[in-house]
C-alpha cells in the first residue's frame, strides 16, 4: 500500500509539473504560432497576417472568402463598430440585419483570432519648427520652400510615459506654385534626436510625388511597441501606398507594402 501511495504521489507531481511547463513554455509558443488576422486599408489594400509572417492578398482571388464576413470598422482613425463588409468596386459595411452603415472617409478594418491594440491619435497642422529646418537642411532644400502639408502627430509610441513627435513635411499637390522638386518628409522626434521613417525627392512632373499621413497606430505583436500604417496619397487615378512600419533597432523598417 505504501508503495502504491507513493507511486500515485509521484505521479501526481510529474502531471502538475507537465502542466506547469505547458503553460509557462509550450502554450505561449502555440499561441504566437497562431495569431491570425486580416486587414483591409483603403479599397485597394489588403494584407493577411499568419504566424509573424506578412501577405498581400489579391481581391480577385479572395473576395469570396473576405465578403460578409464580420470586421473591427474604422474611418478616419474613428471606431464605427463590427460590421460585416462587402466589396463591389469599394466596400461597404452592413449590420446584422443586413442593415448599410454609412462610411465616410477612408475605411481601415481588421479581423483577429487575438486582441490588437489601436491608439488613439490626431494629427495637427503646424508652423516649421527647428526640427523641420534640420530635416529641409539635410536634403539641401530651401528653409523657405513653400509647403502643402506640415503636421505633428504626439503619441506615447513605445509606452515608455513621454510623448513622441511624428512629422509629416510635404509640397506634394501644389496648385498655387510650381516647385522645381517635389518632396515629402516623415520622421520621428524622441529625446531630441531625429528618426527617418520616410523620404520622396523627385523632379516636378504634373503632380507626381505623394503626400503622406497616418491611417493607423496599432500594436500588432502586442509588444507594447505600436507598428503604424502610412499612407502616401496619389494624383488622380493612380492608387494610394501603404505601408506598415516597425521600430527595429532604432530604425523603421516596412513590414509589408502593397
Amino acid at each position: 500500500m505504501d508503495n502504491k501511495k507513493t507511486y500515485i504521489f509521484l505521479m501526481t507531481i510529474v502531471i502538475a509539473f507537465g502542466i506547469i511547463m505547458y503553460f509557462v513554455f509550450a502554450k505561449p509558443n502555440i499561441k504566437s504560432g497562431k495569431d491570425s488576422a486580416t486587414f483591409i486599408v483603403g479599397d485597394n489594400t489588403i494584407w493577411k497576417y499568419n504566424n509573424k509572417k506578412w501577405l498581400n492578398i489579391t481581391l480577385s482571388s479572395s473576395i469570396k472568402k473576405l465578403n460578409w464576413q464580420k470586421y473591427k470598422v474604422f474611418s478616419d482613425n474613428k471606431f464605427l463598430g463590427t460590421y460585416q463588409l462587402m466589396y463591389n468596386d469599394k466596400w461597404y459595411a452592413f449590420t446584422d440585419k443586413n442593415k448599410a452603415v454609412n462610411l465616410n472617409g477612408k475605411i481601415f478594418a481588421y479581423k483577429s483570432n487575438y486582441n490588437i491594440n489601436l491608439l488613439q491619435f490626431e494629427s495637427k497642422e503646424i508652423t516649421p519648427d527647428d526640427y523641420v529646418y534640420q530635416v529641409l537642411s539635410n536634403n539641401n532644400i530651401s528653409l523657405s520652400s513653400k509647403l502643402t502639408s506640415l503636421s505633428k502627430t504626439d503619441i506615447d509610441f513605445d509606452n515608455d510615459g513621454k510623448l513622441e513627435s511624428f512629422y509629416i513635411v510635404s509640397n506634394a499637390f501644389a496648385d498655387n506654385f510650381s516647385p522645381e522638386y517635389t518632396f515629402a518628409f516623415v520622421f520621428m522626434v524622441k529625446d531630441k534626436q531625429i528618426y527617418e521613417i520616410y523620404k520622396d525627392i523627385s523632379k516636378n512632373e504634373f503632380y507626381n510625388g505623394c503626400k503622406p499621413y497616418f491611417t493607423s497606430f496599432l500594436d500588432i505583436n502586442n509588444d507594447n511597441i505600436y507598428e503604424f500604417i502610412l499612407s502616401c496619397g496619389k494624383y488622380s487615378i493612380e492608387e494610394e501606398v501603404n505601408m506598415l512600419y516597425q521600430l527595429d533597432n532604432d530604425n523603421f523598417k516596412i513590414l509589408i507594402s502593397n
